[in-house]
């Protein structure tokens, strides 16, 4: 008796799990790869493979009452290693659709109120409202002033806007041959000005020639995908019609985030994607050229300064939408950095996650390993950190304070690639 309920429990919220993110729990086969990798598993009541074993037993209270998924950081490192297949993030992802449409409290409030209120700011302008976001969690949590003395150092810092960005109107006009697509994302248009900035002065000084496309709005990085995965598609795939409409034959993306759900979008819907349209990150736009034609245009090189170069999760993760040759050790910023004089270190967390979005759920956890990334960069020698992200750089660097004080190093300089 007991064994058929069993059975019953696990077409339950196994078989849902297997429709909202396409991939079948049962598959797993406790190796616990993703486990042994995940950056947030020690802080997991149910560690990914155990979460995955009880969707296998029909274990569902104790599966939605965990607080694996609403803790996921999204890395994709458990997926890009899963040796069955398994996506295990979008079965992640997929857990909390199930339990906000169960109405399971989640055991980590914060985690749904981000993900809400992203989605309710690209609703309302288009675009991701980073004040708006945490002032709405901050309010949902009774805390109004939590992170204030955060928020104020990068208020003053000029990374903070106060006024929401909102999208143009498309327009109808044709690419020129040679010109690319330029998909800066919604950071890029507020805390990360800089990024844009150098990312445009970059490009004029290679002869690159980009053009911003007209009315783009946000692909729904970090948020989406754990609300809707049809959302997932739709937003990142809104973008790409309409750099198809204006004739363009490559997008590139400078926000790593981006990049991931423009190039999931294509790969996930390849029936509906424009055709012959080719999606980069900026990285890879700049080297296409080679890192000869970049060491040609350096008139400041950086002489010999040592650089660990830092990818993150999502630049080479998983190595199926992103198509990297080399996922668990790049070396394309590597590369880049020789052709500018640098000299990049070997080290051991140059694809290790940065938290991502707990900037604003679990400040703590971004902390934590941030730290451990600093500290593993300055053990290898490095005196600077190169970045392709603009979350990964606001993790890296304005948190660096508190990080390097919790993981006992010293503070380094952190850039942008560009």
């Amino acid at each position: 008796m007991s064994g058929a309920h069993s059975a019953v429990a696990q077409a339950g919220l196994a078989d849902e799990i297997l429709r909202e993110s396409g991939h079948d729990p049962s598959l797993c086969f406790q190796c616990k790869v993703c486990t042994s990798g995940c950056p947030l598993a020690d802080q997991m009541d149910l560690a990914p493979h155990a979460l995955m074993r009880a969707l296998q037993v029909g274990r569902d209270a104790r599966a939605l009452h965990a607080n694996t998924f609403w803790l996921c950081a999204s890395c994709q490192a458990c997926t890009a290693r899963c040796p069955q297949g398994i996506d295990v993030a979008r079965v992640m992802d997929a857990m909390r659709i199930v339990a906000a449409r169960r109405r399971i409290p989640p055991r980590i409030p914060e985690a749904l109120f981000f993900t809400q209120a992203a989605m309710r700011t690209v609703r309302l302008f288009g675009r991701l409202y980073e004040v708006g976001v945490g002032a709405e969690v901050n309010l949902r949590l009774h805390r109004p002033l939590r992170e204030g003395a955060h928020a104020l150092r990068l208020l003053r810092a000029g990374k903070l806007r106060l006024i929401p960005d909102l999208p143009g109107r498309p327009s109808d006009r044709q690419a020129p041959t040679g010109e690319i697509a330029y998909y800066p994302g919604c950071a890029l248009h507020a805390s990360a000005r800089e990024y844009d900035t150098s990312t445009r002065a970059v490009a004029d000084a290679m002869g690159i020639r980009l053009r911003e496309i007209d009315g783009w709005r946000c692909c729904g990085a970090t948020a989406a995908h754990q609300t809707s995965a049809k959302l997932a598609v739709d937003l990142p795939m809104a973008n790409l019609s309409l750099a198809a409409r204006g004739g363009y034959a490559t997008v590139t993306a400078p926000c790593v985030a981006c990049f991931s759900r423009l190039r999931a979008a294509q790969v996930e819907a390849e029936d509906r994607a424009p055709r012959g349209l080719r999606v980069q990150h900026l990285l890879h736009t700049l080297l296409d050229g080679g890192a000869k034609a970049i060491r040609g245009r350096v008139t400041r090189p950086l002489r010999g300064l040592r650089v660990a170069c830092y990818y993150g999760c999502l630049l080479t993760r998983p190595p199926g939408v992103t198509g990297a040759p080399n996922p668990e050790n790049p070396m394309e910023m590597d590369r880049l950095v020789e052709a500018l004089g640098g000299e990049p270190v070997a080290w051991s967390y140059k694809t290790e996650c940065c938290g991502a979005g707990h900037a604003v759920v679990r400040p703590e956890v971004v902390v934590g390993l941030t730290g451990r990334i600093l500290r593993n960069a300055q053990a290898a020698g490095a005196e600077a950190l190169a970045v392709a992200c603009p979350l990964c750089h606001h993790n890296l660097d304005a948190r660096q304070d508190e990080a390097a004080r919790a993981a006992d190093t010293s503070l380094m300089p952190v850039f942008f690639f560009t």
